[in-house]
């Protein structure tokens, strides 16, 4: 059974697979204790992690005693990576790629995470990552709009999205929400023009609380990171 970890900015998604489908067994914080308690009797025989920030380093001596490797940017991986620095990409982007291109190849897609941060990312047909665009998530723009405006209320996406506010929280909330989803559906639409087989998925921790409204295909999948992390162990393991 091998072990697979995507860490996010603030939790962490587990899951594990025994020669069969992939099986998520933890949400949540990022915990040493949870971690260790949620693969208790588990036999483990290796796997992957990814991260987008620092982890501490029990955290990282726990996963290494277990067997398991980071995804790096020296890691084989079975598209091609024409990002200008690698070793700046970050690794889940990476692994949502490799998620998508598994069960999708020989088509261009258009991964879109929506967590923390936004990220945009596009693997051509050929099987190339071709690069992509980062923006901040809704929670990020709520927070800014407050922090940085003298007299705007910290608003969530709790609540009505019309299309023009009528009150400043309705206000707040259209304009983070409505952008987003414009700016989601413009991506979408743009890179449709340009690779007309484009297929999109759609990730994230925020993913659920986007109504996309658009001419091409959109697979919405949670554990993308984790299907792509399990492909890149499975690339591995058969010697690429």
């Amino acid at each position: 059974m091998i072990l697979l970890l995507d860490f996010g900015n603030t939790r962490v998604k587990v899951a594990v697979k025994d020669g069969g489908d992939l099986r998520q067994i933890y949400c949540g914080p990022v915990l040493l204790e949870h971690l260790s308690k949620v693969v208790e009797g588990l036999d483990i025989h290796g796997g992957m992690w990814c991260s987008v920030h620092s982890l501490d380093a029990s955290i990282k001596d726990w996963m290494l005693s277990l067997g398991l490797s980071p995804l790096t940017s020296s890691t084989p991986v079975p598209i091609k990576n024409e990002y200008s620095s690698p070793s700046s990409l970050g690794m889940d982007r990476l692994a949502a790629a490799v998620g998508a291109w598994s069960m999708k190849p020989g088509h261009d897609l258009l991964v879109i995470d929506a967590g923390t941060a936004i990220t945009y990312d596009l693997v051509s047909a050929s099987g190339v990552y071709k690069g992509g665009n980062i923006a901040p998530g809704k929670e990020l723009r709520f927070r800014s709009l407050h922090e940085h405006t003298g007299a705007l209320p910290l608003v969530d996406n709790d609540g009505t999205v019309p299309m023009l506010g009528d009150d400043t929280e309705t206000a707040i909330r259209s304009g983070v929400m409505n952008g987003i989803r414009y700016e989601m559906e413009g991506y979408i639409e743009q890179l449709g023009s340009l690779f007309p087989s484009l297929l999109v998925f759609l990730t994230g921790g925020d993913a659920e609380s986007f109504d996309i409204k658009a001419k091409r295909s959109i697979f919405a999948l949670p554990d993308l990171v984790l299907r792509g992390l399990d492909r890149i162990v499975e690339y591995n393991e058969k010697g690429f």
